[in-house]
């Protein structure tokens, strides 16, 4: 404890001993006096005796201080001194640094929790998605409850569990307890919660009773949900509400860290989890997402083989199933899946960053070098009496470490609501962002940030002022004082590369800017504005499918004729938000050409309801019936790859076992991406092929506020329980799918415009201290008759000069690096000239700007 006494009690310690030294020189007087030596005379003689008092008290108080703390407590004192006497150089340079260190940590603690933290589950490195796939093109999510059933046998796993794969089509609608309500909704098995180690807040989870026919209905509540609809109210466990009309008990509520939506539907939020009952999903075909955990030291190759091999052997003793059996399994560690497609993004996200993190460094190195300039017969003055250039070095270098460490801490503080604002976003296609927070790992690369952007700002300056000539800064006059050619070398050199940074980012958000602009333009093959999808859910007592599609008909025909709705029509799948693939052959090709195409259950007039161009034949029409011929449409893809040179409406498709005429031909749409080219897809008619679960697709002729009363009121005449308040915008999913590209661009748009004006306020802080300190040299110019007008040219000459440098570096160097951004592009070329000569455009525009102010404020002399 005596160094912690040392280090706090400095003050009282050398204060007891200096009044020591003071009682031993007046006690030497007292007794040179006391033998008859004047009072004067005895205390000079006494003061001789003890030598120079002030090294003998530095000589004491060495005994108590460690002479390295003592400096940097010094140094850091007097960086402050100094920061203080310039407030406005401060606060500019603290956040200039926040906003670069804030924005580099929200950055890293955005891609840390997407790319490398384990995801929130029990041994998360272990575990895998067992997807199967019957073509490129519909890579699985998603395998029947049979194979399901059958995987839970492999060896090399340690658990298997399951969710209903298509949940985006299994929103629930909840009533007994309150207002009738629809929420999202997703079915698991009775093992999925303990599978993944995540415990309830509140109650449990399923039992394998309630996931069985006709067994007990139980529901789980997601956090929100609990909050939002029962007020957190701990008794909600217990009670018995109305789901799907049949009568549930809450079990459990889940916590608030789980969320489910984030991990495996992003963009979506996930409010009521039901059982899944094997039984009825096992007539659904291809539904379940299946899940494993490997055993330790279990490949994923291994993995793989044995489950086709068991694949293979079902696939031999079920014959039955045909073609839509005919799949492979494809075993992808869980982080892998979820994450796709989001390295490279955020890999140019973070250099982005980092560049926007070097300007700020380059713009402080000038502001520095600026200061130190001015302070030049300072330094030397220190360097005259005695300080070392390494002692003045890391004077210099403190001053940038305490500017550094009060950046970094405003840094962090906008860092914690930068990423509690990511997290509130809705709507975001990007897994994992709801979860993403500042956590030790983040402060620890703050931190880190904090110390490089110290010393790469701060060393250049202090070394420059380090190595000048102490003796000829203190000969010069105030007046007439230069830089010097090495100062002025060095500030024309960082704003070069501070445009040459600033040209490559203004590329890449152009490129960027320019794909999102053409997946704007997209034909969709649909036209979502004033649609909007309303899920329908069969009643209790609609226990026939013919009671159903008449009670659907009903309900489509009373919206008709609801004022201010041009058309309306029913779909199973509702494009960008659910899907599905089958397995089709035109008729007269053996079953091994079966291939899989999307399918879409759908009700008369959809496609004039969407907009969807009809190229050939008919829509379906209410004469499509059960006691009908079956018919089918098919998209322009799918007729090309089955009848590429016939008419494809004298053709017959066959799905399954079915075989359906070919009734007309519509153009693709979009239904899995907005990036993507359609690809095969064809449509059923709804009262050809049963669907229990399709949404009401709805186009106004105004804005929906003003047709929502007479819309919801049609709907109650025919069925008064139906939450007619979730109507979605098709306009929503669309926006959802292209939310992670508009997400990067926004942000990369952000850096490019941060790094232009940094590199503008450098440019300007150059050209203005540049003009500042030749103000003599202008004055005797024009004294000897240069006109103001070419002083002015001249100026406005270094600055063009110094942004047409930049910008070409900076344009070579986007040419060179704008290929590693090729595979986010969309319609754009990586050598796009339209970009690259924007940038330039910009650039030049933004510098003669910086430029002109220092140029037309040149000082008045007289003529």
């Amino acid at each position: 404890m005596n160094w912690i006494r040392q280090i706090f009690g400095r003050r009282r310690l050398f204060g007891d001993l200096s009044e020591e030294i003071r009682q031993h020189v007046e006690e030497k007087t007292d007794e040179l006096a006391a033998q008859g030596m004047p009072r004067d005379e005895a205390a000079a003689a006494a003061r001789r005796e003890f030598g120079n008092l002030t090294s003998v008290e530095e000589r004491g108080r060495e005994v108590w201080r460690w002479p390295g703390l003592e400096s940097f407590l010094f140094d850091i004192r007097y960086a402050l001194r100094q920061l203080r006497r310039q407030p406005t150089f401060t606060l500019v340079a603290v956040l200039i640094l926040a906003l670069g260190i804030g924005a580099n940590t929200t950055v890293f603690s955005v891609i840390d929790k997407l790319l490398f933290e384990p995801l929130p589950f029990r041994a998360p490195e272990r575990l895998v998605w067992i997807a199967g796939s019957d073509s490129p093109r519909l890579t699985g999510r998603a395998m029947t409850v049979a194979t399901y059933e059958a995987l839970t046998a492999l060896r090399t796993f340690e658990e298997i569990s399951t969710f209903e794969a298509f949940f985006a089509r299994s929103s629930y609608k909840l009533t007994g307890d309150g207002e009738p309500d629809r929420v999202a909704g997703v079915m698991v098995a009775a093992n999925f919660f303990p599978f993944l180690g995540v415990a309830p807040l509140l109650g449990r989870t399923f039992t394998e009773e309630e996931c069985e026919l006709n067994g007990p209905g139980a529901a789980v509540l997601s956090y929100g949900l609990w909050e939002k609809r029962y007020s957190s109210d701990p008794g909600v466990i217990g009670r018995t509400v109305v789901v799907n009309d049949r009568a549930a008990t809450i079990v459990g509520v889940m916590p608030a860290e789980f969320d489910f939506g984030a991990v495996f539907a992003p963009g979506n939020r996930i409010e009521i989890y039901m059982p899944a009952v094997f039984d009825i999903l096992r007539d659904w075909d291809n539904t379940m997402a299946v899940l494993g955990r490997l055993k330790p030291g279990v490949t994923i190759p291994a993995a793989q083989a044995e489950a086709n091999a068991l694949i293979e052997r079902q696939q031999l003793e079920h014959p039955e199933f045909g073609p839509l059996n005919s799949y492979q399994a494809i075993v992808q560690p869980l982080r892998e899946l979820i994450t796709r497609g989001m390295q490279q993004p955020m890999a140019t996200l973070w250099a982005a960053v980092g560049m926007v993190l070097l300007i700020v460094c380059v713009n402080l190195s000038n502001l520095l070098l600026a200061r130190a300039a001015t302070r030049r017969k300072e330094i030397a003055l220190r360097g005259a009496l005695g300080a070392g250039r390494g002692r003045l070095v890391r004077q210099l270098l403190t001053e940038s470490f305490v500017l550094s460490i009060l950046g970094g801490a405003l840094g962090v503080a906008f860092a914690y609501a930068a990423t509690s604002y990511v997290r509130r976003l809705e709507g975001l296609s990007i897994p994992l962002l709801k979860n993403v927070e500042i956590h030790g790992g983040a402060l620890g690369v703050a931190v880190g940030m904090t110390v490089v952007t110290a010393l790469l700002f701060g060393l250049a300056p202090a070394i420059m002022v380090a190595r000048g000539d102490f003796g000829a800064a203190l000969k010069e006059s105030g007046r007439g004082s230069s830089e010097g050619r090495d100062h002025r070398s060095v500030r024309s050199l960082l704003v070069v590369s501070e445009v040459a940074l600033a040209c490559l980012l203004l590329v890449g958000a152009g490129l960027l800017l320019r794909s999102f602009v053409q997946v704007l333009d997209v034909n969709l093959g649909f036209q979502a504005e004033r649609v909007y999808t309303l899920r329908v859910d069969a009643g209790p007592n609609m226990d026939t499918a013919e009671k159903f599609f008449a009670y659907i008909q009903t309900l489509a025909a009373a919206v008709r004729e609801a004022p201010g709705v041009e058309a309306a029509s029913i779909t199973d799948a509702v494009p960008l938000d659910s899907n599905r693939g089958w397995g089709v052959r035109a008729k007269g090709q053996p079953p091994e050409q079966t291939s899989g195409a999307l399918i879409k259950v759908i009700g008369p007039g959809l496609f004039e309801t969407m907009r969807t161009p009809l190229l050939a034949g008919r829509e379906f029409t209410e004469r499509d019936a059960a006691d009908r011929p079956l018919v089918a449409i098919i998209n322009e893809t799918l007729a090309e790859r089955l009848w590429p040179d016939q008419d494809p409406l004298l053709g017959t498709l066959v799905v399954g076992r079915r075989e359906c005429q070919v009734v007309g031909v519509v153009a693709g749409v979009r239904h899995l991406n907005v990036e993507e080219k359609p690809g095969a897809e064809f449509y059923l008619p709804i009262l050809q092929q049963p669907t229990m679960s399709p949404s009401l697709v709805v186009r106004t002729g105004r804005p929906f506020a003003d047709v929502a009363p007479a819309l919801r009121a049609a709907l109650a005449e025919v069925a008064a329980d139906l939450p007619s308040g979730n109507f979605r915008p098709l306009q929503v999913l669309v926006d959802r799918a292209i939310s992670p590209r508009r997400f990067f661009v926004g942000l990369l748009a952000a850096f490019a415009a941060a790094a232009l004006l940094l590199a503008a306020i450098g440019i300007y802080g150059v050209i203005a201290y540049s003009v500042a300190r030749r103000t003599p040299e202008i004055g005797i110019r024009m004294a000897l008759g240069a006109s103001s007008g070419r002083i002015r040219a001249g100026v406005l000459g270094e600055t063009l000069r110094l942004t047409l440098a930049g910008a070409a570096i900076g344009i070579g160097g986007s040419a060179a690096l704008s290929s590693l951004l090729s595979t986010l592009l969309f319609g754009v070329s990586p050598s796009d000239p339209w970009t690259y000569a924007g940038a330039a455009v910009i650039l030049l525009r933004v510098a003669l700007a910086a430029g002109f102010l220092p140029a037309f404020e040149l000082p008045a002399f007289p003529r």
